[in-house]
């Protein structure tokens, strides 16, 4: 039998962070170059986010990574979509990686939502076309009306989520990374959320979910990872994993 190839790889990833860093959406425009340079100068008080991780995903996979607040899930999110470059380990995907619901992490929220749909889409590598192409159905999904206009700051935490998840599930990929996919408010726009989700799954190569919720991880995944204090407690079947982590 034909073994799986895989599609992202970790090996042996490390990633430490001065805690005074912060991501604004504006260094992330950096190149990876700029990024690796202004990481290395803040070099004091340096904590471990992620420690000699070694992970392989395949084609098909939909996996749930579970683990307490502050077990390195975000920052794992942030090294497969390639915000962030591992301190030490490799990194390997052979298919385009897609949205990071994250996103809301780096709105700048002095600007308008419609203004961060287009830095959000530039900082997923999208071109301005492919950007305008997608504006009614983020702002449409995300029932946000005539507050797309208004800044960001205005917001509140839930239409903060909406925007990000609407513009991550827009822009269409290989593979979707999405941190906390569900938190997006009342019973009704989750219950959209889920059905867009359904729609997702169909057409991805693989789906990685960061969930605090057993029944979402269920529903979803065919496979998850219990990360804690940044390293692999386990990587194995939905049950297996949740039975650990609970």
């Amino acid at each position: 039998m034909k073994s799986r190839q895989a599609v992202v790889e970790l090996k042996d990833v490390t990633l430490e962070y001065a805690q005074s860093q912060s991501y604004s959406l504006k260094k992330l425009f950096l190149s990876k170059h700029e990024r690796e340079k202004a990481v290395k100068e803040s070099n004091s008080f340096r904590q471990s986010a992620l420690n000699n991780v070694t992970l392989s995903f395949y084609e098909g996979d939909i996996v749930g990574i579970v683990g307490r607040n502050g077990a390195g899930k975000s920052t794992l999110c942030k090294v497969l979509s390639g915000v962030l470059s591992p301190t030490k380990g490799q990194f390997k995907s052979t298919v385009e990686i897609g949205a990071l619901l994250t996103l809301s992490s780096f709105f700048t929220r002095e600007l308008s939502g419609m203004d961060n749909i287009y830095l959000a889409g530039a900082l997923l590598g999208k071109v301005k076309k492919e950007i305008e192409s997608k504006i009614n159905e983020i702002v449409d999904f995300s029932e946000l009306g005539e507050s797309i206009s208004k800044p960001v700051e205005t917001y509140s935490s839930g239409m903060v989520s909406r925007l990000a998840f609407a513009i991550a599930t827009s822009f269409r990929s290989d593979i979707l990374i999405i941190d906390e996919v569900l938190s997006v408010g009342d019973k009704y726009f989750r219950t959209k959320c889920l059905k867009r989700m359904d729609e997702i799954i169909k057409d991805s190569k693989l789906i990685i979910v960061v969930s605090h919720s057993d029944s979402d991880i269920r529903r979803m995944c065919n496979r998850a990872v219990y990360l804690d204090k940044g390293k692999v407690l386990l990587d194995g079947s939905v049950d297996e994993v949740l039975e650990l982590y609970s």
